[in-house]
């Protein structure tokens, strides 16, 4: 009976990032952040602390996009 290891690297561990722009509240008890994408406002505040917001930088992990889906619209689907 013989039995097989894998070695995974650091590489296949870590998952695929994306840099992305964001605001992030000034305030440093307050953890809250938006994405650049989702402000609509030249200078906004905090939804949380309505302390103001600064322009920042953020790392997150790429979402795999899901397969073609099809929608029927205006037909029943059974």
């Amino acid at each position: 009976m013989s039995t097989t290891t894998s070695i995974v690297t650091e590489e296949e561990q870590k998952p695929e990032v994306e840099q992305i722009e964001i605001w992030k509240c000034k305030a440093t008890e307050c953890k809250a952040w938006v994405r650049k994408e989702f402000v609509t406002e030249a200078l906004p505040t905090c939804p949380l602390c309505k302390t103001q917001m600064v322009r920042s930088y953020k790392h997150v992990p790429v979402a795999a996009k899901k397969g073609n889906k099809k929608f029927l619209v205006g037909k029943k689907r059974f």
